[in-house]
Formats: structure tokens, C-alpha cells, sequence
């Protein structure tokens, strides 16, 4: 099957945790493995923290690039 998200990859998280229940809001984080099978995802968070977070709450992060006017 298809993996919206790869391992390695950064995401943004908007949701709960599965571990201690704490919400998180934009906070940004890297994919470590995906839970074949409870559909799940194990981030790891810039403090060093880890955490499992469903899919839904899950978002790309997007580099925006931006043009030079002239």
C-alpha cells in the first residue's frame, strides 16, 4: 500500500498523542516508523521526545520558496 508519509520524512502535528495524551499544535517532527498495524505513525519531536500520532493529525511540511523580484 501507499504511505502518505515516508520514513525520514518532516511533518507537522495538529492532534493528540498516543502515549501521555498531550496535544500537540504545529509542532514540527520526523518520521521514524509507521505501525503496519494499527495505522500509526512514531515521531520524534526536536526536544528528543517520541511519541505515536494517527495519520489524521499528521500534515506535510512545505518548504515555500521565494522569488527574487526584479
Amino acid at each position: 500500500m501507499f504511505n502518505k508519509f515516508k520514513k525520514g520524512s518532516k511533518v507537522l502535528v495538529y492532534g493528540p498523542g498516543q502515549n501521555d495524551g498531550k496535544v500537540y499544535k504545529n509542532i514540527s517532527a520526523i518520521i521514524l516508523e509507521r505501525d503496519s498495524y494499527f495505522k500509526d505513525f512514531h515521531v520524534k519531536f526536536k526536544d528528543g521526545t517520541e511519541d505515536w500520532i494517527l495519520p489524521q493529525y499528521l500534515r506535510k511540511s512545505y518548504n515555500r520558496e521565494r522569488k527574487m523580484k526584479i
